[in-house]
C-alpha cells in the first residue's frame, strides 16, 4: 500500500469524521451521499492511509492560521518552544506564542487545544479503522495482513496516546470497542500509560519488519521505539523506573540492522527519504507536494525559521541565499541563546549567525537582527547538491519535501546510553559513542547524568524531545536550571511544578476535568 496513493480517499475521511473528538466512534459523516464503510481494498487501504495523513493536515480545527491544526507543528511547539531552544519572535503576533515563549500559558491557548484535539482525533479514527478492518477487511486481506494493518493502526493510536499521556497526564481512552453513543471514560495518566503499553506489548510483534515495510509506514522497530520512549519516561508518568523494559524493547530497534546515516546535516535535508524506514530515521513523516504538504512539519522548521541572510559576499552568506529556496522566509522561529551555547564547537551546530544577535533581551520591541540566530537544519535541498549550486527554486512554492523526522535510530543509541546510567548492563555507553563518532568526536569513558543530556540535545535539538527531556532530567520547572524568558523574566524564573504539564483546554474541561494548578 503505498501511502501517497490513497492520500485522497484519506483526506475524505479525515474531513468526514472530524467531529466531536472525545465523543463515542459514532462518525458518521455530515453528508448523506458520503459513505465510510469501505466498497474496495482501495477504500480500505484510504482508511490507513488517512491515519498518516492526520499527522500532515490541518483540517477540522477553529484555530488562527491554516497550520496551526497540524499534529506536526502544534507538538512541536509544545516541546520546543516551552524550553530552552527556541522561541516565536513578536514579528508573527500570532495568538498563543507569546505565553508560550514565557511558560505562562492558560487552558485557553489554541497550540494546546490543537494539541489535544489532534491527539483525540487521532486515536478515535484508529479506533474506527480497527473496528472497520475486522468487519470488512476479510473481504480483501489475508489474516496475515489484518493482524500486520490492525497492530499498524494500534501504534498510531499508541502514539496519540503517548502524547497525551505525556502533555496532559490525563484523556479519554477510545479504543475500537467503545460503545456508540457513549462518552468514553477518562483515565489518569498511570491508567493511560497502563493501557497503551498493554496494547502495544500485545500487538506489536505483528508488525511489519523495517527491512520489509514501504515507504513511509510504521514499523516493528518504531513500533518498540514507541514502547521504549513510555517505559523511558515511566517514573515520571507513573512514579515507577522501567529502566530494564526500555532497554529491552530498544535491543529490538538496534539489533536488527540499522545503521546510522553517514552524515549528520543530510538527514534533515529533502532527500532524507533514503533514511526512512529502513534506515536512521526509524519513522519519518512523508511530504510530498501535492500529495502529502501541509504548513507544519519540515515546511513550518525551514520557511518558518529562515530569514534573509546578510548581504554580503562572506561564502556563509551566499551559499546560504542558495539554500533559501523559497523565496520570502517567513521569519518567525529564532533560536534561544542558550542552544546556540550548547552547539560552541560541535560539528552538528547548523546555526547561522551572521550579524543576528545571539541574546535575546526585548521581544516586545522585535528588531529584524537582533532577535535571535538562525537555525538552518532543516533544509529543502537534496544531498547531492546540499547548497544549492544550481540555484532551484522549488517551483516558486513555500511548501517542503523534507520528510519530518518522529524516530531516530541515534535516539535509541542515546536512550540506552540513559538506561547504563540508570544501571542497567547494556553497552549504553558504546552506543552514545558512535553517535559521538560520527561526528569525530572523542568517546566518554563514563558519562555523567548532565553529560547524557547534553549529547541528546546536541543531537537531537529541534526534533521535539526537548521539554520531556528536562523534565526527567528533573531541570524543567523550579529554579535548578534557568534559561532565556524562563517564567516571562529575560534572565529566567522558577515555574511552579504543575507547569510539568499542560491544562485540559477549556472546550474539554466539562468531559475530562482539569490538571491541578489551572
Amino acid at each position: 500500500m503505498k501511502i501517497s496513493k490513497y492520500m485522497a480517499f484519506g483526506a475524505v475521511a479525515i474531513s468526514a469524521m472530524f467531529t466531536s473528538c472525545v465523543g463515542d466512534l459514532d462518525v458518521k459523516p455530515d453528508d448523506p451521499d458520503l459513505t465510510l464503510e469501505p466498497s474496495s481494498k482501495a477504500e480500505m487501504d484510504g482508511m490507513l492511509a488517512g491515519l498518516y495523513y492526520d499527522l500532515i493536515t490541518g483540517d477540522g480545527l477553529s484555530v488562527s492560521d491554516g497550520g496551526a491544526g497540524s499534529f506536526t507543528r502544534c507538538h512541536f511547539n509544545l516541546q520546543e518552544i516551552v524550553a530552552d531552544e527556541c522561541f516565536i519572535s513578536d514579528k508573527w503576533n500570532d495568538p498563543g506564542y507569546t505565553v508560550l515563549n514565557f511558560n505562562t500559558w492558560a487552558n485557553d491557548n489554541e497550540w494546546i487545544y490543537a494539541a489535544f484535539s489532534r491527539e483525540n482525533h487521532l486515536a478515535k479514527l484508529a479506533s474506527v479503522y480497527i473496528r472497520d478492518l475486522h468487519n470488512f477487511g476479510p473481504a480483501f486481506y489475508s489474516e496475515q495482513e489484518i493482524a500486520a494493518y490492525d497492530a499498524e493502526a494500534r501504534v498510531l493510536r499508541a502514539f496519540a496516546n503517548y502524547n497525551m499521556i505525556d502533555l496532559f497526564g490525563r484523556g479519554p481512552w477510545i479504543d475500537e470497542n467503545s460503545p456508540t453513543g457513549a462518552v468514553p471514560p477518562t483515565y489518569d495518566r498511570k491508567q493511560l500509560f497502563d493501557a497503551t503499553v498493554a496494547d502495544l506489548v500485545a500487538h506489536v510483534d505483528n508488525m511489519v519488519p523495517a527491512a520489509q515495510q514501504e515507504y513511509g509506514r510504521l514499523s516493528r522497530e518504531a513500533g518498540y521505539m514507541l514502547l521504549a520512549k513510555l517505559y523511558l519516561n515511566a517514573e515520571v508518568y507513573t512514579g515507577t523506573a522501567m529502566w530494564q523494559e526500555c532497554a529491552n524493547a530498544l535491543k529490538h530497534v538496534v539489533e536488527t540492522g540499522l545503521k546510522l546515516a553517514p552524515e549528520y546535516k543530510y538527514l534533515f535535508c529533502r532527500s532524507n527519504d533514503k533514511y526512512v524506514g529502513n534506515g536512521e530515521i526509524i519513522w519519518g513523516v512523508p511530504l510530498r507536494i501535492g500529495y502529502t504538504e501541509g504548513y507544519g512539519a519540515t515546511t513550518y522548521l525551514t520557511a518558518g525559521a529562515w530569514m534573509e541572510p546578510d548581504d554580503d559576499d562572506s561564502p556563509l552568506a551566499q551559499q546560504l541565499k542558495k539554500l533559501n529556496n523559497y523565496g520570502t522566509p517567513w521569519s518567525g522561529l529564532r533560536l534561544r541563546p542558550e542552544l546556540s551555547k550548547a552547539l560552541q564547537g560541535d560539528p552538528r551546530r547548523l546555526i547561522y549567525e551572521g550579524s543576528y544577535q545571539e541574546e535575546i533581551p526585548d521581544l516586545a520591541s522585535y528588531d529584524e537582527t537582533s532577535c535571535g540566530y538562525m537555525l538552518i537544519k532543516y533544509t529543502n535541498t537534496d544531498e547531492t547538491d546540499y547548497y544549492n549550486e544550481a540555484g532551484e527554486t522549488n517551483n516558486g512554492t513555500q511548501m517542503s519535501e523534507t520528510d519530518y523526522p518522529v524516530f531516530r535510530l541515534a535516539d535509541a543509541y542515546l536512550m540506552l546510553a540513559e538506561c547504563q546510567l540508570h544501571g542497567v548492563n547494556c553497552n549504553g555507553y558504546d552506543y552514545l559513542n558512535r553517535v559521538r563518532a560520527r561526528v569525530d568526536l572523542a568517546p566518554l569513558s563514563n558519562p555523567a547524568a548532565s553529560e547524557v543530556l547534553a549529547e541528546r540535545q546536541r543531537e537531537l535539538y529541534m526534533e521535539g524531545h526537548r521539554r520531556s527531556d528536562l523534565i526527567r532530567f528533573g531541570l524543567y520547572t523550579g529554579s535548578s536550571y534557568l534559561w532565556s524568558w524562563k517564567g516571562g523574566v529575560y534572565t529566567g524564573a522558577s515555574i511552579p511544578e504543575y507547569r510539568a504539564l499542560f491544562p485540559i483546554p477549556y472546550q474539554y474541561v466539562a468531559t475530562v476535568g482539569q490538571n491541578p494548578g489551572y
